[in-house]
């Protein structure tokens, strides 16, 4: 009898441990193969804003003239290297000589004028003292000589404005540098009517440049004074030029729906590669972190699907940071959610500030058979 029952006993053990074995697995079960996983790795990581910018010369002067005329000279060409005071250009000083002229004869005209009623006045003054004429003879003269005299600096006014004006004829440079822009040629005629038009650009410098970079207001908040930056050109695509914050402007202004702020970056072209209006793609490395646990970005993208949810654990801190974000890992046949503290980021790696070590494994997304699951 004892033999009859421990023979049923392992038959029943036996099937039932083929049924168990054999019978088709709930489609609400995972194993870790469902799963592309990505390790916890040491590393180095900075966060660094971006932008682009025109590369310009921190002082350049615009030259133009203020009298209308004829360019009759032409001394400089693009390119050129001047000095302050030296003579760029000459108008026809033709007009501007008789204007001298005229001025000049009309001077000359009021002084002898004034002599005369100079003259006049002391004479009827003396003859008032002996009481040979009246007083309103005398009054009439101070007021003549009173009129000649403004006479005088009325004509001095023009004369100097006219000399002025025939200085101006020639072009001079207000300042030692390179000459950039030529807008006239020799022949052509300007007029300076409403205001004075340009005739060359000079830029003071060309050894010390500037770049101004636009960066959003979402970063402006990060970016300091004597911060070190790092560009490129695509005249050097494999040279990294350098170069310091210098200025951020406070007026902003408004490109496709975001504010800008100017930041000027002041660059040291003593090589002279850089030329001036060259566009620069500007990296300023704000904060580095070294030898740091770093996850890749891309797990914060994985977020279980409603399948996935009834095997996933409660996340044990519901009531997050800013900083703070949820990672899984698959453990036991569940998916353990972790709250991770969250460091500077390139947008590709992730610094770990807490919540898992260097070799810990986290879920990056579902495998390509199970993909739909954990989007």
């Amino acid at each position: 009898m004892k033999k009859v029952l421990l023979v049923g006993v392992l038959v029943a053990v036996i099937v039932g441990s083929g049924w168990y074995f054999m019978k088709p697995k709930s489609k609400d079960s995972f194993s870790a193969k469902d799963f592309q996983m990505v390790k916890v790795e040491q590393g180095s990581v900075a966060y660094v804003v971006t932008a682009s910018g025109k590369i310009q010369p921190i002082n350049q002067v615009s030259v133009g003239t203020q009298v209308s005329g004829i360019i009759e000279e032409v001394l400089i060409d693009y390119n050129d290297e001047v000095k302050e005071g030296q003579v760029l250009a000459r108008l026809d000083t033709a007009v501007l000589q008789e204007n001298l002229n005229d001025a000049k004869a009309r001077l000359d005209l009021a002084t002898a004028k004034n002599k005369i009623s100079q003259l006049n006045y002391e004479r009827l003054n003396k003859l008032y003292k002996e009481k040979l004429i009246s007083k309103a003879n005398l009054e009439e003269a101070e007021i003549d000589l009173e009129t000649s005299k403004a006479n005088v600096l009325s004509s001095q006014a023009d004369y100097n404005k006219a000399e002025r004006n025939y200085g101006y004829a020639t072009i001079t440079s207000p300042v030692s540098g390179t000459v950039i822009s030529k807008e006239v040629d020799q022949g052509q005629t300007v007029a300076a009517s409403l205001s004075a038009p340009t005739l060359f650009t000079i830029a003071e410098d060309l050894t010390k440049m500037q770049i101004e970079a636009n960066i959003a207001e979402a970063d402006i908040g990060v970016i300091k004074s004597e911060m070190p930056v790092s560009f490129t050109v695509d005249a050097y695509p494999n040279e990294k030029f350098n170069g310091k914050v210098q200025q951020i402007r406070l007026s902003p202004k408004e490109e496709s729906n975001v504010v800008m702020y100017t930041v000027v970056i002041e660059v040291d072209n003593s090589s002279r590669k850089l030329l001036p209006g060259m566009t620069a793609s500007v990296s300023i490395e704000v904060q580095r972190a070294e030898n740091v646990p770093l996850l890749s970005a891309m797990v914060l993208q994985f977020k279980p699907s409603a399948a996935l949810r009834k095997t996933t654990d409660e996340i044990p801190n519901p009531d997050m940071m800013k900083n703070e974000d949820v990672v899984y890992q698959f453990k036991n046949g569940r998916l353990k959610p972790i709250v991770i503290t969250k460091g500077i980021s390139d947008m590709t790696n992730i610094e770990i500030k807490s919540g898992l070590n260097v070799g810990d494994e986290v879920i990056l997304e579902a495998s390509s058979g199970k993909r739909r699951m954990g989007r």
